[in-house]
């Protein structure tokens, strides 16, 4: 799949820090159902084609760390529904509740990704599926995360990291003569503003990071990006995470400003024909030994 623009979409790229933020109070269910609705129908798969199944329903286990909303394990319980999923998340408010679940599906409560929760001992799932956990990367180095994971995963099992590169936020233009001034101004001010929290410059060396672990990286395109179409929606998505940073400023006074200069690049985008988009970086990889 290819993330180049076409012909006539212009694009620049604005370098941000990291923009989720991790208060569960400070995050939109609705803002990440649609995210994920979006790029499950762009992307057309729910896990990365490099990944072989060789399901076997009596043995076979699938993990997510870093569940969200939860709508990923649904999707997957229902393509797979004889199989046992785990999601993993540090977050409960955002979940579906456990009386709502398929029979197959659990959804269990960790203080950490980083150290270890698996009580039923390790190697013990085929596939784990990480996915953004930008806020919660301390030190800006994944590693922690990816050696837990590889400890319950089963020899020849599969892990995908997916994550929204939020570092790199893009401004695409259908017409580069158009003016982007205002957009261009909220960008820089989300980067100020958002240097205080976790920095997320590790996204781009995801491959590099879980070959170094000891995984066999699977395939040569790990970048994705939504196309224009999307641009209405994919706005609102983008602007409504600027709004939960903006409320989540110590400063009250500097989120107001944040909100009054968003309002204005949101109309500029809405008139100009502007989208504000973040990359999705999909990695995956097999444990060899």
């Amino acid at each position: 799949m290819d993330t180049r623009s076409s012909a006539n979409v212009r694009q620049e790229h604005t370098s941000t820090d990291c923009t989720s933020l991790p208060l569960p109070a400070q995050k939109s269910s609705t803002r990440l159902a649609s995210q994920y609705l979006l790029w499950k129908n762009h992307l057309g798969f729910l896990l990365h084609p490099t990944v072989a199944l060789d399901v076997q329903p009596e043995t076979f286990r699938i993990a997510e760390i870093g569940t969200r909303t939860g709508l990923w394990l649904l999707d997957m319980a229902k393509r797979l529904p004889n199989i046992h999923i785990d999601g993993f998340t540090i977050d409960n408010s955002l979940v579906p509740p456990p009386q709502g679940l398929p029979p197959k599906v659990t959804i269990h409560h960790v203080e950490s990704y980083a150290s270890s929760f698996v009580t039923s001992g390790q190697s013990t799932y085929d596939v784990i599926r990480i996915c953004s956990l930008a806020a919660n990367v301390e030190n800006n180095d994944p590693g922690s995360v990816v050696e837990n994971a590889m400890a319950m995963l089963k020899p020849g099992g599969y892990i995908e990291w997916d994550e929204l590169d939020t570092a790199h936020y893009n401004l695409v233009k259908t017409d580069f003569t158009r003016p982007a001034f205002q957009s261009q101004s909220l960008l820089k001010r989300i980067r100020h503003h958002s240097h205080t929290l976790s920095p997320c410059g590790w996204i781009d060396s995801l491959p590099d990071i879980l070959a170094r672990h000891g995984l066999q990286v699977e395939g040569r395109q790990h970048r994705y990006r939504l196309p224009f179409a999307y641009a209405k929606l994919e706005n609102d998505n983008s602007f409504k995470e600027f709004e939960d940073l903006s409320y989540g400023l110590a400063d009250k006074d500097e989120g107001r400003e944040l909100r009054q200069s968003m309002a204005a690049a949101k109309e500029e985008c809405d008139q100009m024909g502007h989208m504000v988009t973040a990359d999705l970086v999909i990695v995956a990889g097999r444990k060899v030994y």
